[in-house]
């Protein structure tokens, strides 16, 4: 049997340093880990990470990223605070500078030059112009390089990079699209399908091996039983539920579909609520990453995976 080793990475903001540091772990204790990986599926910052691996990045070099890019992207000067109303009329940030940290990391690589490379991924994110699809109506856009017609071999790797982190309310959307984590904060249904798909990946059910790592759980919650709210209650929590609320239903899916031999999924919960644009929490994210027992990770990794 021949496996077929797809890796799959959430998205969160500044916590893809979590996931970076993860990832970093895992292939220290298994170096041969990324060797053989067919597939890179990625949403927002995990989207960024899994593009990054696809051109040849270690995790090392997206810790770094991270640490010299983070507090440069989620900041914001006084001229733009008051353009925007300290983001009551306009994206909390700018994003000028998360275009500036993905063009430095992927260059001027498109989907085509990864697909010679014998490399594919899989980046969620979501059309906001109909004009785009057969019915003119807005949904998601799964931007691959597999081959057949529906995939996307002439797109540079920063702009999809770019499409899939366009976080509605922290970025200005991007060329028509905004953040992939409005249809899929976690890809793994999404791969799995591409996968399967007759057209393009083609693969057997059997032969998939589907690693999912997460940006930690942000512990939250709504308490009570009956909130007769309006548009300005649910206003503040809607983007973190929408962002946040399908991953476990994914994990649930994928599950139930591929069996613990097939897939495994690593995101713990952090010990206290981490914001995607916190970064005066990137050191408390270093730690968390480092405290996390990645053995059973590690284990599946090497006794299903490889």
């Amino acid at each position: 049997m021949s496996k077929f080793r797809i890796l799959c990475l959430d998205g969160g903001g500044i916590r893809g340093l979590y996931t970076a540091v993860l990832l970093d772990r895992i292939l220290t204790a298994v170096p041969t880990f990324l060797d053989d990986i067919h597939l890179y599926a990625g949403t927002s910052t995990g989207g960024i990470i899994a593009l990054g691996l696809a051109a040849g990045r270690t995790p090392a070099e997206g810790v770094a990223l991270y640490q010299q890019w983070g507090p440069r992207i989620f900041s914001r000067s006084l001229v733009w605070q008051l353009r925007t109303l300290w983001g009551l009329i306009g994206a909390k940030y700018d994003n000028q500078m998360l275009q500036e940290a993905v063009s430095s990391e992927l260059g001027d690589l498109t989907m085509a030059d990864l697909a010679q490379r014998g490399k594919h991924v899989l980046i969620s994110s979501f059309d906001l112009d109909g004009g785009r699809r057969p019915t003119r109506c807005w949904g998601p856009k799964f931007f691959h390089n597999f081959p057949g017609t529906t995939g996307d071999p002439d797109k540079k790797l920063a702009d999809v990079a770019m499409y899939t982190s366009a976080a509605p309310t922290y970025f200005p959307s991007y060329q028509g699209y905004v953040d992939g984590g409005v249809a899929a904060n976690s890809p793994t249904m999404a791969a799995l399908a591409q996968t399967l798909d007759p057209g393009t990946g083609g693969q057997q059910l059997a032969d998939i091996r589907l690693l999912s790592l997460g940006t930690g759980l942000s512990s939250r919650a709504i308490e009570g039983e009956r909130h007769n709210w309006g548009l300005l209650q649910w206003a503040s929590p809607a983007i973190p539920i929408m962002l946040e609320g399908s991953m476990d239903a994914q994990n649930y899916e994928s599950h139930r579909i591929l069996g613990p031999e097939q897939y495994h999924r690593l995101n713990k919960a952090l010990p206290e609520p981490v914001e995607l644009d916190d970064v005066a929490s990137m050191d408390r994210l270093l730690t968390y990453a480092h405290a996390v027992d990645i053995g059973p990770t590690v284990a599946w990794v090497e006794q299903f995976f490889l």
